[in-house]
């Protein structure tokens, strides 16, 4: 009687396992490279953390690429090349209040010309969000297929009172242009599991991450500024206003960033923090 009830257990685990979808095995081949498009310094924690303390000396403005079989992808953008040689007519007093340095070895092409590709080369570009640091050279890839979430275009063009300082028109002037994938949700972009944009919102109305499965690293995420550093996700910190639209969909989009990081055991890629930032394999280097 004991026997047959343990195999009839074991039958209905088999049954529940069978039941959950699989994670598809990613393509060989799959790589991810970590650029870096200028910098930014010497402005208080407190802008991106409530009750930081002391400033950021120094802070990457992070760009990904994944190579895959079916077309590159790459997320997020950087701050726009006009930058280098136009900071303040480009960012206003933004420039100065977030120290943002860019040089010509941070212009786009520069960076992509690590790895041996070109603008045209980028099958897909999708941004966490559509703030200066994150959109500013979409309009480089007129191209390519632009994947962000349908609230955040509509934030973009049509600021709420008050967060309209870190959306720069000029950015993303042509998107009317481009070919759109528009999202109200999630996207598993090659149906294999292997690249999803998951919406988070909270940062911004449309903020959204990327969750990339490699066949060799495992599973990496891309914050952009669904959360700024890893100490703010590990002791539930979020941005004063404007850096957080929503408080309490910032929290909810923390908790989705744990259930990933948790249950796949998944390394976090941030888009600002300076020490996660300085602990990874950067382009021409890369993770497979």
């Amino acid at each position: 009687m004991k026997r047959q009830a343990l195999i009839g257990a074991g039958l209905v685990a088999l049954l529940l396992l069978a039941s959950l979808p699989a994670l598809a095995q990613s393509p060989a081949g799959m790589k991810l490279y970590v650029f870096t498009s200028g910098s930014l310094g010497g402005f208080p924690k407190g802008a991106l953390q409530i009750g930081g303390q002391g400033n950021i000396d120094w802070a990457p403005v992070s760009f990904y690429v994944i190579m895959h079989p079916k077309g590159n992808v790459m997320f997020d953008t950087g701050n726009n090349d006009k930058t280098i040689t136009d900071p303040d007519g480009w960012w206003g007093p933004l420039a100065k209040g977030f120290g943002l340095k860019m040089t010509q070895n941070d212009a786009m092409a520069a960076q992509l010309a690590k790895i041996g590709l070109k603008t045209s080369d980028i099958k897909y570009v999708a941004v966490g969000h559509m703030h200066l640091d994150h959109g500013g050279n979409v309009s480089q890839f007129p191209n390519a297929t632009f994947i962000v979430q349908n609230d955040e275009m509509k934030a973009a063009w049509w600021p709420d009172v008050g967060y309209s300082i870190y959306y720069i028109p000029g950015d993303f002037a042509d998107s009317k242009k481009y070919n759109m994938i528009r999202l109200d949700g999630d996207l598993d972009l090659f149906g294999d599991k292997s690249i999803e944009f998951r919406r988070a919102p909270g940062h911004t109305p449309g903020s959204q991450f990327a969750v990339v499965r490699l066949p060799k690293t495992g599973t990496v995420v891309l914050t952009s500024d669904v959360v700024y550093l890893k100490e703010s996700l590990e002791k539930n910190l979020i941005p004063p206003i404007p850096g957080t639209w929503s408080p309490g969909a910032m929290y909810d989009s923390y908790q989705k960033l744990r259930l990933v990081r948790d249950g796949e055991r998944a390394s976090i890629f941030y888009g600002h923090d300076p020490e996660v930032f300085k602990a990874t394999k950067q382009a021409p280097a890369y993770y497979e």
